[in-house]
């Protein structure tokens, strides 16, 4: 009976046991995968359905295999909100693979002693939305389609290449040809009013140097009659992991003599919110005051707040940073200047937090007031996970340095200054000021020993030197009284990329109880003989 129900329901399930056998699926599967029950049910997830060999690039059978796992391990479900994940087509409708694209979620069912027995994998078709979605995004790449308003011009500026692109309407606006206007940023300086053009280029420096992903100018240009075009200029500026402008597309609004001002700003406006839309990140507006205006759909779909909803976004912010995030929201909108924070933001899917990178700016109007905020969301969990688990490594490393029995340093460059001393140095030789030192200012009793001529030797040969049970007066018991001590020095070459020697490693164990109890055994053996 509750076998027939599931294969009834009427979504895209399969369940698996925890080595990924399928033992169950709905006939909404099937019709779907193209594939029978019998062909389905006791075959390996991964053997029924493989990776597109014409795809190589994309690892599909390794990402929902990651996310069972992470099932399997955390006992939760874990969903992909998106994943290409291409099908085999039948023989008779020509082989090969189909395009598709998936929501995916896997749910653990688990046992009375919490252990998994299976694991319920859903799966929505999303196909022809994604589809859809492409199309559009690259038909928003052609800028022809952002010059979708009376008056208004598109251009694209490649930022790294000079090289400037403008859409259809510059001759009917402008009265330019592309040709006229020329391939260089320069075809656009030399027509901008004179008395305009510092405050227009120091705004979109100012944009630049803040990464602001928008920029808005209202400027006097010059038409191909000779006369000046009063012009509204709005830009999305895309930038690389270092930081660095890549490109800016945007459209210029002709508001000569208020001819459909009224209309020209409801659209740039609009246009304004759909360059929002089109964001790769969540972003979101607010008024002067600090009251939240808008906020795109990524934030909507992440966050699961109700699409249009402005007020209660404090709520998807981590508990532990939402104090931090409003004193610090209330001070910039007090002081007026831009920010940066760094926070978690709760995802509705799997109640799971993540880190975000929140960069907010203002934009001014006429008179240098605030007029509106602009933000923005970058997602840094993964760099942040790193740090951490960097963080981690090194706090790791420093405990078993400075556990263990042997004491290191490191010295730099042909004057072999210090970089780094273990605490058991100190034990040593005493609190020393070490680091950024050189070794002949630290251990100046040290030259007669020949310690210096080693360190020489090392550095210009490139050679490892050791030295064994080296007798050195230790105070130990930082009673003012030095005893002696031995130890096994190893003086090693470190080498840069180039393989040269760019410093010296040098490590010392000590050895003195071994040192000792040898020589109590010689001086036995002598007065037994």
């Amino acid at each position: 009976m509750l076998e027939s129900v599931f294969r009834a329901l009427p979504g895209v399930y399969i369940v698996l046991t925890p080595d990924l056998i399928i033992v169950e699926a709905t006939d909404v599967f099937l019709k779907q995968t193209r594939i029978s029950r019998e062909q389905a049910v006791g075959q390996h997830l991964f053997v029924l359905f493989p990776n597109n060999p014409g795809n190589p690039q994309m690892d599909s059978e390794q990402l929902v295999f990651q996310s069972l796992h992470h099932a399997l391990e955390h006992k939760q479900p874990c969903r992909i909100e998106t994943l290409r994940y291409d099908m085999m087509m039948p023989k008779e409708q020509g082989g090969g693979f189909e395009e598709r694209y998936w929501n995916a979620n896997s749910v653990p069912i688990l046992d009375d002693q919490g252990q998994v027995l299976y694991l319920l994998h859903e799966m929505r078709d999303i196909t022809e939305k994604v589809l859809s979605d492409i199309s559009r995004q690259q038909s928003q790449e052609h800028l022809n389609l952002l010059a979708n308003a009376m008056k208004a011009v598109a251009w694209e500026y490649d930022i790294a290449n000079n090289r400037m692109t403008w859409g259809e309407g510059l001759q009917e606006i402008f009265g330019y040809t592309p040709e006229d206007m020329g391939p260089g940023g320069e075809s656009w300086d030399s027509r901008v009013h004179p008395d305009d053009f510092e405050s227009v280029q120091q705004s979109i420096q100012q944009a630049l140097l803040h990464q602001q992903p928008t920029w808005t100018g209202e400027y006097r240009f010059q038409k191909a009659d000779g006369t000046y075009a009063h012009i509204l200029d709005q830009g999305y500026t895309t930038y690389d992991n270092q930081g660095r402008p890549v490109r800016t597309i945007g459209s210029i609004i002709d508001m000569t003599q208020g001819r459909h001002t009224e209309k020209a700003l409801k659209e740039s406006d609009a246009r304004f919110r759909h360059l929002l839309e089109v964001l790769p990140h969540m972003a979101w507006t607010a008024s002067a005051q600090g009251k939240v205006l808008f906020f795109n759909d990524h934030w909507y779909s992440y966050t699961g707040m109700r699409p249009g909803q402005t007020e209660g976004w404090i709520s998807a912010i981590h508990p532990e940073d939402s104090a931090m995030v409003l004193t610090s929201w209330n001070n910039a909108v007090a002081s007026g200047e831009g920010f940066e924070l760094e926070y978690r933001i709760r995802n509705h899917y799997d109640a799971t937090y993540r880190w975000f990178l929140e960069r907010g700016v203002p934009m001014h109007d006429a008179n240098g007031k605030v007029s509106l905020w602009i933000g923005t969301y970058t997602d840094i969990d993964e760099q942040k996970q790193n740090v951490y688990s960097k963080d981690k490594e090194e706090q790791q490393l420093e405990t078993l340095l400075r556990l263990s029995p042997v004491h290191l340093c490191v010295f730099h460059g042909p004057k072999h200054t210090c970089q780094y001393v273990t605490p058991g140095v100190y034990k040593i030789y005493g609190s020393r000021q070490y680091i950024g030192r050189t070794a002949y200012e630290i251990w100046p009793e040290l030259e007669p020993l020949g310690f210096f001529d080693l360190l020489e030797e090392v550095y210009k040969k490139g050679n490892t030197i050791r030295i064994n049970e080296f007798r050195a007066p230790i105070d130990h018991l930082l009673d003012g009284t030095p005893r002696d001590a031995y130890f096994n020095f190893k003086y090693q070459p470190l080498f840069d990329n180039t393989n040269q020697v760019e410093g010296i490693m040098v490590s010392a164990i000590e050895v003195t109880n071994l040192v000792k109890a040898r020589q109590r055994a010689e001086a036995l053996a002598k007065s037994v003989s």
